[in-house]
């Protein structure tokens, strides 16, 4: 039987309130990391684990309260001035918060959580007694950063007698004088030796453990997918009174429909009914307009973990990194939002990884020591574009040429014939990795091509910017939504298919249009410009049907081109229904016409994808 038997949605209710106190307090320790005397941040970081703490208790989850119970108590004094925080007091601070995250794990699981490891809570017990808290000689430069945690957890836990003090750990920014001896109270359990690696390791398990988790806090290993979503009240109402007013607008048209039956069909009955028809368009469009908005949330409930991912990594690697967040307040679908959790903890592990150089190669270059990578989201039109720039090293695209080419992925042959832009593209190859030696971070040549799998499931595509010396960016371009995309009805024949808005510049009736041959490519001049010209049915291996008399005009990223079909029907809003267990190439869903028929919803950029091009056959 589950440990929380009866108690399902509370406990839900829980771990998505606590998970999003826990993120805001992770991004507020980065905050106070650079001011560590803000008391305001010290108090709202007491109240986030207070508040944890008293849902944990009403759940009855023990070991999660001792945790938070301690956690509290050190923020407590911090904020009287009693502790003054310091290098050491973070990394403490930041592995119990990690702990507390996969406390949540194990609640999602309807488990209660095993007790936090004792590496965690002796040291936090240590400071809160005053013990020493200071850190030995300051680490060669060939060593991670971080506290020496076998020396302190010694420092802290063995219980020397007053006779031999053990020598104090003084901290580079503290005076000897201000660090108190280890108190003789205190022994070390049994298990004391195997401790201090736990601790150790912690920033790895952190940044784990945020890598894999959702923006709620639970491990996409799980495959537990959040079904809760807040939604603001004023939105809700919107959604009421539409449906009331569409509720109004059917009575209408029941009472036309009765008059008409009856034999009531003079002008003015007729007026009345298009005009109830119009009514009820506009109502319906609204309204689906409204629910869209209730599934919207703000990115900022993603983009808050990655700061700490990106500080836990860096440390790991021995550089000095800050993410910077931009336009957070930027609001996507939030079936999205989940979606993007894996491609973004890959792009900026790569950016802190393969992009940021470590200290002595920056001050070389004249760069200042620390990195600044920014995490950017903006919206352009109805689509949001992600921007993950650093100013690291870049990416030289003819080293990207020679190791895909020495790592067999492509032949000297197709290499020499790319362009700058499709070398960096090199890097979305499954296998593909710059890095000599795997390590726990990179190395396995996976990560650029999860992201750029993943992006294409959202309909998405990434684009790469990149200099030698000065830096790179990356772009991820989304639709703002999944569920409704404004399409441009085509014909082949007498089958209808939908083609995305979004791409359409133009429709051009190719009777009168200059169709020119250039090189035995077909190609068509629009107000002095020569575009390629293809046709729909080449790209689906359809039969030519030789009555294409309309040309769409698209943009497709930065190609223009002219796509020949037999007609269109007009554009209008369709509800995707998406193809989870088979999905043809070049089909990203289907939808349903007025009239009951399927129509295939093409994937206009992956059709080219397939042609090599397309537009240049």
């Amino acid at each position: 039987m589950s440990d929380f038997s009866g108690m399902e949605e509370l406990l839900q209710d829980f771990l998505q309130e606590s998970s999003e106190l826990l993120d805001d307090v992770d991004s507020k320790l980065l905050m106070l990391e650079q001011s560590p005397h803000n008391h305001g941040l010290l108090n709202d970081i007491f109240r986030g684990f207070h508040t944890i703490k008293g849902g944990a208790g009403f759940l009855n989850a023990s070991e999660l309260v001792t945790l938070c119970h301690l956690t509290e108590n050190l923020f407590d004094r911090l904020r009287n001035d009693q502790l003054a925080l310091d290098a050491v007091i973070m990394d403490a601070i930041l592995a119990a918060t990690s702990e507390v995250r996969h406390m949540f794990g194990a609640l999602s699981q309807n488990t209660q959580p095993s007790p936090a490891p004792l590496s965690i809570t002796q040291v936090l017990e240590a400071i809160l007694e005053g013990k020493s808290l200071a850190k030995a000689a300051p680490s060669p430069p060939s060593a991670p950063p971080g506290p020496d945690w076998n020396a302190l957890f010694a420092a802290l836990t063995a219980g020397t007698p007053p006779s031999e003090p053990s020598p104090p750990i003084v901290h580079p920014a503290q005076d000897e004088s201000t660090v108190n001896a280890p108190s003789p109270n205190v022994n070390p359990p049994p298990d004391v030796p195997d401790v201090p690696q736990e601790i150790k390791s912690y920033g790895r398990r952190a940044t784990d453990s945020l890598a894999n988790s959702s923006p709620s806090g639970r491990r996409e290993s799980e495959n537990v997918k959040e079904n809760t979503i807040r939604v603001d009240t004023e939105r809700l109402d919107q959604v009421l009174n539409l449906s009331g007013e569409i509720g109004l607008t059917k009575n209408r048209l029941n009472q036309l429909r009765s008059d008409i039956l009856l034999g009531k069909q003079d002008v003015n009955t007729l007026r009345a009914l298009d005009e109830a028809v119009n009514q009820l368009d506009m109502l319906v469009v609204s309204l689906q307009n409204s629910v869209m908005k209730t599934r919207m949330q703000p990115i900022g409930r993603l983009f808050k973990k990655f700061p700490r991912l990106a500080r836990d990594l860096a440390r790991q690697l021995n550089k000095e990194v800050e993410l910077v967040l931009v336009g957070e307040e930027t609001e996507i679908d939030k079936t999205m939002i989940e979606d993007l959790n894996d491609p973004l903890v890959h792009l900026i592990r790569n950016a802190v990884d393969h992009g940021v150089e470590l200290p002595a190669e920056r001050t070389g270059s004249g760069k200042p020591v620390k990195s600044l990578i920014h995490l950017q989201a903006r919206q352009i039109g109805d689509h949001i574009n992600i921007i993950i720039a650093d100013d690291g090293k870049g990416m030289d695209p003819e080293a990207i040429r020679a190791k895909a080419i020495a790592k067999g992925l492509i032949s000297p042959e197709v290499a020499s014939s790319l362009d700058e832009t499709q070398c960096l593209e090199l890097i979305f190859l499954p296998g593909f990795s710059t890095k000599e030696q795997i390590s726990s971070v990179s190395g396995r040549g996976v990560g650029m091509d999860v992201v750029k799998t993943n992006i294409k499931k959202l309909n998405g595509n990434v684009t790469i910017r990149s200099e030698v010396g000065k830096g790179s960016e990356l772009t991820i371009s989304l639709p703002l939504t999944l569920a409704i995309l404004p399409v441009l009805m085509v014909r082949i024949g007498t089958q209808s298919f939908a083609v995305p808005l979004s791409l359409v510049r133009e429709i051009i009736a190719l009777e009168h249009s200059p169709i020119q041959h250039v090189g035995g490519k077909t190609t068509l001049v629009v107000r002095g410009e020569i575009l390629p010209m293809v046709s729909l049915a080449q790209l689906l291996h359809w039969e030519e049907s030789n009555q294409a008399h309309t040309g769409v005009l698209m943009q497709v990223e930065n190609q223009s081109f002219i796509l020949s079909v037999d007609g269109f029907d007009g554009h209008d809003d369709v509800v995707i229904k998406s193809l989870d267990t088979f999905r043809p190439n070049g089909v990203a869903g289907v939808t349903m016409s007025s009239d009951g028929e399927i129509v295939l919803i093409l994937d206009i950029k992956e059709l080219f994808g397939l042609t090599g091009g397309g537009v240049s056959h």
